[in-house]
């Protein structure tokens, strides 16, 4: 009995202390609730305010897809040189499109040489950070919409070699930015807009080889040696 006594008494456990390097991670103290909060309203301003600020170019950039889009919809393109202009895509990454990266609008729209035929849609006049539209050699019909008139940003126009007919709108005598109109090789009947006149004498005009008639101006632009009004044998006469 006395050995069975003796085999069941334990031996007192030793507490050996353990290196720092080994002690476990101290638990962090909850923060503040006033400084856990400071960061959350931070980034939620933040949020807040980028989103208004990208609202509008946003918008701005729909606008743009949405007039480009309305122009294809009016067009027959066979050779699929629009192919690219789908919903799907962002505009700027479009043939014949470029936009402005900061600001994300389109500025320019350069389409030569395409086998296409149709109006101009009136939605370009929508476009109120184009400053280029060359739209030249191909078999677009119908007449110059009047809302292009409204693109005040506009330095040049180039809608010339295509079967444009009709008047030439008077509303491009609001375009002041105004550079180049180029609407030659064309169909363009009636007078010339006495609203030209009112262009830069530095721009270059050139309306020839059209159908136009009434008197021929001498005024503004038309004072540029670099315009030109030949091959339109009305012109001078009686509309």
């Amino acid at each position: 009995k006395a050995q069975l006594a003796s085999s069941q008494v334990t031996t007192p456990a030793v507490l050996v202390p353990l290196p720092s390097d080994h002690l476990p991670n101290p638990v962090p103290m909850a923060p503040n609730a006033a400084v856990a909060r400071v960061p959350l309203a931070v980034t939620v301003f933040m949020a807040v305010t980028t989103s208004m600020l990208l609202a509008p170019a946003e918008a701005g950039l729909y606008s743009d897809r949405d007039a480009l889009l309305a122009l294809r919809g009016g067009l027959q393109d066979p050779d699929g040189a629009l192919r690219s202009w789908i919903l799907e895509v962002n505009p700027c990454e479009w043939t014949q499109v470029t936009c402005d990266r900061v600001a994300n609008r389109v500025t320019e729209i350069t389409i030569g040489h395409a086998n296409l035929s149709g109006p101009l849609s009136p939605e370009l006049g929508k476009l109120d950070q184009l400053t280029k539209l060359w739209i030249s050699y191909t078999n677009i019909q119908g007449t110059i919409p009047e809302e292009l008139g409204n693109l005040e940003n506009l330095n040049s126009m180039h809608l010339h070699n295509n079967s444009l007919s009709g008047q030439i709108p008077a509303s491009l005598g609001k375009l002041k930015s105004l550079k180049q109109l180029h609407l030659q090789q064309n169909r363009l009947t009636g007078p010339i807009p006495s609203e030209l006149d009112g262009m830069s004498e530095q721009t270059s005009v050139n309306l020839s080889s059209n159908d136009l008639c009434g008197p021929i101006p001498t005024d503004g632009p038309f004072k540029n040696i670099n315009s030109s009004l030949a091959d339109n044998p009305r012109l001078g006469g009686n509309c």
